[in-house]
């Protein structure tokens, strides 16, 4: 039975660290989602997010493919994230 017990408090330790760790990981990913928006022929990009009841647009400017697809990926990898918790 101690054996039992240690190896599930091994496991609760590296369960409690695995979770501290991507909680470090999802604050540093942008938050919210990447829109796309055409004015007068030219193309911007905005970050949208909640803060507390509101909703933020973030002017990102004229962005080159590279850049779209970096954001788009850090995204994307803090929603898999957040699933894994929610």
């Amino acid at each position: 039975m101690e054996v039992l017990n240690g190896i599930l408090k091994e496991e609760l330790s590296r369960l409690i660290n695995l979770q501290k760790n991507d909680e470090d990981k999802l604050k540093k990913f942008l938050k919210g989602s990447l829109i796309k928006k055409e004015i007068k022929g030219h193309i911007y990009y905005y970050l949208n997010y909640r803060d507390n009841k509101k909703n933020i647009f973030k002017y990102l400017g004229k962005l080159d493919k590279n850049k779209i697809s970096r954001l788009e990926d850090s995204i994307q990898e803090r929603r898999k994230l957040q699933k894994l918790y929610n």
